[in-house]
């Protein structure tokens, strides 16, 4: 399966570039130190007096890969949180990749400061940072600071460690911080793909449901139970794989398509009817990795969908043969809208830049709801591994974050997709 996997989420860079080491900061004067006190605190800034104030930004951010300090837009929002988390604070990050110095160098001097840090990855690879880390931090899991590769999935029976998300209990002013999306700490992640980042301040209970499931990886052995869904108020709902397999497995907990949270998340649709302005149900899908039987069952709802009358558009960075039959095959309403963002740009027969998202928007007529918006954004790939690895799927009901999410799915749309045949 993970062959299966890697081979779809090609998280080794096809244009490499040597790591760079971040530079260590000097010790500054006291004039220098008091006139950085009275600036405020960059990205990238170690604490000062500004960490009184400072917080980490809310909300999405989107990198541009290959564009300059676009590219690192979401490393630096990562960066800029370590380098303010508090003395006695902890860290906790799961990443299925792993290979940037500048974000090791910055794990490494905030435990130097006094920062408790845990750092869970997947065990595929380790590359130099993540050795670093290990020879750092250690591998004893009952320490206040760790680095530990996962046998497989973390808290499930096989796959994966796929879950990306990053906790600070205090940086800043800001306690209580998640951090999640589709990125990895990887360079190939910087240069060649497109990744959304989505973060929440002051953020208690959800912070304290994942410090429970950062917990439970951790200990690297089935959980009981496996699977979790659980709202946030009116704003947010979580839900963390794996689904169990056998012998663990029941009638009521095994997957089934019926259960599937993308199939579940489509359910309540209405294709027409919606406060929209034509009247049909909008949805918009940005999916890195798509194939399988999971995948297959998926793309048969939104042809459907499509067909019924739901505006329906599609971009893909992997998608195999048999998902191409199912969605090009005409519908009485013509082909469901659909666009590739996997471009090989250095001739090689390789798709090398990408959209690396696991991204679905709904506006429209959705149960009882004519005007819903909902983003559903995470670690999951339309595969059949997106059920049975660890995996982050987060929804998100707040109109502004539906309407930047939408923007800038707009955007790659109109500037970095490609006609698929």
């Amino acid at each position: 399966m993970l062959g299966m996997f890697a081979l779809a989420t090609p998280d080794v860079a096809r244009r490499r570039a040597r790591p760079s080491r971040a530079l260590v900061a000097t010790p500054v004067v006291a004039l220098v130190l008091f006139l950085s006190l009275m600036a405020p605190a960059g990205p990238g800034t170690i604490p000062g007096a500004s960490a009184a104030t400072w917080m980490p930004t809310p909300g999405v951010k989107f990198n541009v890969p290959r564009e300059g300090a676009k590219q690192y837009i979401l490393e630096q929002q990562v960066i800029g949180a370590i380098n303010h988390a508090v003395k006695g604070s902890y860290i906790k990050m799961s990443m299925f990749s792993f290979d940037r110095w500048p974000v090791a160098d910055a794990l490494v001097n905030a435990r130097g400061r006094g920062v408790h840090v845990q750092v869970i990855t997947n065990n595929h690879e380790l590359p130099p940072a993540q050795v670093r880390l290990k020879n750092r931090f250690g591998t004893d899991r009952t320490k206040a600071t760790f680095f530990y590769q996962c046998t497989a999935s973390c808290r499930g029976q096989g796959d994966v460690n796929h879950s990306k998300f990053i906790l600070f209990s205090q940086t800043g002013a800001a306690t209580n911080v998640v951090m999640l999306g589709s990125l990895n700490m990887k360079r190939n992640g910087t240069d060649n793909q497109f990744n959304d980042l989505f973060t929440v301040n002051k953020a208690y209970s959800l912070h304290k449901t994942l410090d429970m499931v950062f917990q439970q990886m951790a200990a690297d052995r089935w959980a009981k139970p496996m699977r979790l869904v659980q709202s946030f108020g009116t704003s947010y709902n979580l839900e963390v794989m794996p689904f169990p397999k056998d012998p663990v497995a029941t009638p009521e907990t095994e997957w089934t398509p019926y259960r599937d949270p993308i199939i579940r998340l489509l359910r309540p649709v209405s294709c027409k009817g919606a406060s929209t302005s034509d009247g049909r149900t909008k949805i918009r899908v940005d999916m890195h990795a798509w194939d399988g039987e999971r995948g297959g069952i998926i793309a048969r709802r939104l042809k459907y969908l499509y067909d019924h009358g739901c505006d329906v558009k599609i971009m893909v960075g992997f998608m195999s043969k048999s998902m191409r039959s199912i969605l090009f095959a005409p519908t009485g309403r013509g082909r469901v809208p659909t666009r590739s963002t996997g471009y090989d740009t250095d001739g090689d027969g390789i798709i090398d830049l990408y959209s690396h998202k696991k991204l679905t928007l709904i506006h429209g007529h959705y149960g009882t709801a004519t005007g819903k918006r909902i983003v559903m954004t995470g670690s999951s790939n339309f595969q059949n591994g997106g059920q049975y690895g660890d995996e982050i799927l987060f929804q998100i009901y707040r109109r502004s974050i539906y309407d930047r999410y939408l923007d800038n799915w707009k955007w790659v749309w109109d500037y970095h997709t490609h006609g698929m045949a």
